[in-house]
């Protein structure tokens, strides 16, 4: 791809073979096709092109691009069974995706003797993926070495072992590990299994931070909500309406579930790019932002959600982010906010304070 599009170079490996399918692609996109040019992608090649992703602003970029897309966790029941020709897969940051993946392309995606492109660098655990999926596929194949990325060619010839462990992917769960089984989530939400030690900080700290308030507030906004741990916990100091939003279409369907078992006031929970297509304005804004998209460090995700926090705080509303203590959050923030004070920093993690 070229233009002001700078993609991932796992991803490029897997755009250069289009020209050489003829029949179906299925294109399964994630965070690490966040830069790509939909447009260029849909405009160069003459075969059919669907693309699935579990990431809004992914499937919003794509659709913009001309190109067919489906925002869904990865599920693949959407899609026809045994259609496509090729498979283009560039492996996610969680096993359990990957394997999700794997599994649904060789059981339900691909036509016989069709065609996984697999792609990742060597730490991203390509190798061991390969090996599997030719298990599976009941193909031997070698991964082609370019530069720190690999691509391999997996031909489905026969289901040869069993699925792939995925963790019971689909599946929302309650987990002990999660305040004794209080919250529920699943495989595919970024820290699905644990309490955000960052995230723990900020609650630790939200009465006091709510205290500064002279008039208690009522609208609460969780940007980049995760399962909703912030907003569940946070509804215990008496908010009125709780809207949570995030990316990622697995946390939606995991804090969904928490909203509905855990929320008595009205609540909605929105899927949007760092909150980027909500109207409303809200009297807090608590977020615990990503700095990661897929296997990269993007420090322009946290500027992305201390642009859209100022537009989503009211007047006088109050922001509190959580951020690894590293992260000069409040050098950009003052950027966006005319107040910025760090108000707690326990070494590892610090909560910033942001107000008009």
């Amino acid at each position: 791809m070229s233009g002001d599009y700078i993609t991932d170079r796992s991803v490029d490996l897997l755009l250069q073979k289009l020209s050489d399918c003829s029949g179906p692609v299925l294109i399964i996109a994630d965070e690490n096709w966040t830069l790509t040019d939909w447009t260029a992608v849909g405009q160069a090649h003459h075969c059919s092109i669907d693309v699935i992703s579990n990431r809004i602003d992914v499937a919003n970029n794509a659709t913009a691009g001309g190109v067919s897309c489906h925002f869904s966790d990865f599920d693949f029941s959407q899609l026809p069974a045994a259609h496509y020709q090729a498979v283009l897969y560039r492996v996610s940051k969680e096993r359990a995706t990957s394997h999700h993946v794997i599994n649904h392309a060789a059981t339900h995606l691909l036509i016989p003797g069709g065609t996984l492109l697999l792609s990742g660098a060597k730490n991203d655990g390509l190798k061991s993926y390969l090996k599997q999926a030719c298990q599976l596929f009941g193909d031997h194949t070698q991964a082609e070495k370019h530069g720190s990325a690999y691509r391999a060619s997996i031909c489905l010839r026969a289901l040869a072992c069993s699925p792939l462990m995925d963790k019971n992917y689909a599946a929302i769960r309650s987990l002990n590990s999660l305040d004794q089984g209080r919250y529920h989530s699943k495989p595919g939400v970024f820290g699905w299994d644990k309490i955000d030690r960052g995230s723990a900080f900020l609650i630790d700290h939200l009465g006091a931070f709510l205290a500064l308030f002279t008039t208690p507030p009522k609208s609460l906004l969780d940007l980049g909500c995760g399962y909703g741990y912030l907003a569940c916990e946070a509804s215990r100091h008496g908010f009125n309406e709780i809207v949570a939003s995030d990316n990622n279409a697995a946390a939606l369907s995991a804090c969904r579930e928490n909203f509905a078992r855990l929320l008595t006031v009205p609540n909605r929970v929105v899927a949007g790019d760092a909150g980027g297509n909500i109207e409303q304005r809200f009297d807090v804004l608590l977020c615990n932002p990503p700095f990661h998209a897929g296997f990269s460090v993007d420090g322009r995700l946290g500027i992305k959600f201390l642009r859209n926090a100022r537009r989503l705080l009211a007047i006088s509303g109050r922001a509190l982010f959580v951020v690894n203590r590293f992260i000069m959050l409040e050098k950009y923030a003052r950027e966006h906010f005319k107040r910025v004070n760090v108000i707690a920093d326990n070494g590892a993690y610090k909560l910033v304070a942001l107000s008009h």
